[in-house]
């Protein structure tokens, strides 16, 4: 597992994205733990950073939406490429520990081969009709009162990654099968 800044640009089509670094958001110089040291003691229990913050954090400047932060799930697996492209991270803290939920759109999550360590360095995918949301939970075992800021399970007892649903009706279609709201607000 690997947080990574990307170089991202396209057109109406097609998304290209270009590897640039690793992002470390973990450990005592890591990029949370200089942002919950930064917080008043009010702000510790919740707080939230969006992706642009975190590369402020990291002293990236200029044109952030021509950059991307992608959380690498794959990590050292030769042939699937799974990258979720992170927009906001919501954090809460106790005295020694930092729980994270992370919102995240997926952008790659497949079989793509031998070629796969290859892939990952430069690709291009077309654009989304509909991005695939998600959240995913972390922790980490530090916070205002210390600790170490290394990666932890989290508090969470089902520790699962939570989709967000996909519609596939149109605009203004009615929807009788799920729970969106559209049947009663079309009757």
């Amino acid at each position: 597992m690997a947080f990574l800044i990307y170089k991202k640009y396209g057109n109406a089509e097609t998304i290209r994205y270009e590897k640039l670094q690793p992002l470390k958001l973990g450990g005592c110089d890591g990029l949370i733990a200089r942002h919950v040291k930064t917080l008043a003691a009010a702000q510790t229990p919740s707080w939230k950073l969006s992706a642009t913050g975190l590369l402020k954090l990291a002293g990236f400047a200029g044109a952030f939406d021509e950059l991307a932060v992608l959380f690498d799930v794959a990590g050292h697996d030769g042939t699937s490429v799974c990258l979720y492209e992170l927009s906001r991270i919501h954090g809460s803290c106790a005295d020694t520990s930092t729980q994270l939920a992370l919102d995240f759109a997926v952008v790659v999550d497949r079989e793509i081969g031998d070629d796969a360590a290859t892939y990952v360095n430069s690709f291009e995918i077309p654009v989304p009709e509909r991005p695939r949301l998600m959240g995913e939970t972390l922790a980490l075992t530090g916070g205002p009162g210390g600790g170490d800021w290394k990666w932890a399970a989290t508090s969470l007892q089902l520790g699962a990654t939570v989709v967000q649903p996909q519609h596939g009706h149109g605009p203004g279609e009615p929807c009788p099968n799920c729970s969106c709201g559209r049947r009663e607000a079309m009757n």
